[in-house]
């Protein structure tokens, strides 16, 4: 489900990951006092960068054990309605058409359909700062991806670390005035090339990919094909008028189909997700929508450097449920989807139950200096796109 897609996700057991960084090789100077007197010296800096779990738990309602299994009436299924539903991982919990056979197994099937969709707001909105009791947010990627990086040993500013980012001003995409969307992108792309080149990386090499709301592909679609030819103004206005129209259209339905734009003789896989936050705002008698469109590297020269981690609760959890198996022959909490998920009941007055499915996943962010971001893009969308989460 958009950006989660593009993410290798990993178990881990390390609760406080730290990744240090050479930032900056320097000199103390180049002048001698004489001949034979010292020369100057390298000296370094470098910058330490952590990262945290989250923990995200949801449960079923409560179910009474004799309640459970009985049939409305005979020849009546339950069926699923609107598409498969899947987990976090993105495995069909239910398939379409599929007959659901009993409510408790439908709850423990919300319950996963909620943590899928809490994980795909947190990827993006994610703060610690915002942490409550038992529930714990980690840092989304609207904090990973951007200025301000310190050390988590000195608190020093390391602005080598800073990701590129680039303010649209909520201007509208294709409207008259406007800046070019394809300059406004291609200016963080070619940015982020220079940055890699520069650390001695083979641009070519990396991995990245433009990320946006669903939203915002139609009218970056629409500008892009009349802004993308040389000749082209930097408005839609302009440029209609200095290009063949069915020219236009075909580029513009070849982005629609191949989900790239065109940068520098360069191809860049688009990823739309209809969770990163928007705003909306009035624009005359309509409404605009507003949020960023991320460029996002994942891989440098065969190193992965933006990815996913979850706590490997099989890997953490193993002596404690091997003390439980050895005591009373058996264990309080089921550890599934190879460390991913941990689940366990708890029982009330004998005949009642409930589920309970926790998780604590993160992002890791090895390089964020080869990310960036366009700021405030607005949109006046063309079409209607109602809220499908929930």
């Amino acid at each position: 489900m958009g950006v989660e897609r593009i993410f290798n996700w990993y178990g881990s057991d390390i609760a406080t990951p730290m990744y240090d960084a050479l930032t900056y090789i320097g000199s103390s100077g180049y002048d001698q006092t004489g001949m034979c007197a010292d020369c100057g010296k390298p000296n370094f800096k470098e910058c330490v960068q952590t990262a945290c779990f989250g923990r995200i738990c949801q449960m079923t309602n409560e179910h009474a054990f004799d309640q459970l299994g009985l049939r409305m009436n005979e020849g009546v299924p339950t069926l699923t309605m609107f598409g498969a539903v899947t987990d976090p991982a993105g495995n069909v919990l239910l398939a379409q058409g599929q007959r659901i056979t009993d409510r408790f197994t439908l709850d423990l099937i919300g319950a996963a359909y909620n943590l899928r969709l809490r994980v795909g707001q947190l990827n993006w909105s994610g703060n610690p700062a915002a942490n409550v009791g038992g529930a714990w947010q980690y840092p989304g990627l609207a904090l990973l991806i951007n200025t301000g990086k310190f050390d988590q040993l000195t608190y020093t500013l390391c602005p080598a670390l800073d990701s590129h980012l680039a303010n649209y001003n909520s201007a509208v995409v294709g409207a008259l005035g406007s800046p070019s969307i394809v300059n406004s992108i291609a200016g963080i792309v070619r940015s982020l090339r220079y940055r890699i080149a520069g650390g001695n990386f083979q641009p070519d090499a990396a991995r990245m990919y433009i990320v946006m709301h669903p939203r915002q592909w139609d009218a970056v679609c629409d500008a892009w094909a009349c802004e993308y030819g040389l000749v082209c103004a930097n408005t839609t206005a302009a440029a209609a008028t200095r290009n063949d129209a069915m020219a236009i259209a075909e580029f513009r339905n070849r982005l629609w189909r191949s989900m790239v734009l065109p940068i520098d003789g360069r191809e860049y896989p688009v990823v739309l997700d209809n969770l990163i936050p928007q705003v909306v705002a009035p624009y005359g008698s309509v409404s605009k929508f507003c949020s960023d469109i991320y460029v996002l590297t994942t891989h440098i020269d065969g190193m992965e450097v933006l990815y996913g981690e979850f706590q490997n609760l099989e890997q953490t959890t193993r002596e404690t449920l091997a003390w439980f198996r050895s005591m009373f022959n058996s264990q309080p909490i089921s550890i599934t989807d190879g460390g991913r998920f941990a689940h366990a009941p708890t029982t009330a007055g004998g005949f009642c139950f409930d589920g309970r499915i926790l998780t604590k996943p993160r992002i890791i962010a090895r390089m964020p200096w080869t990310s960036g971001r366009l700021q405030n893009v607005c949109v006046v969308p063309t079409g209607t796109y109602p809220d499908v989460t929930g």
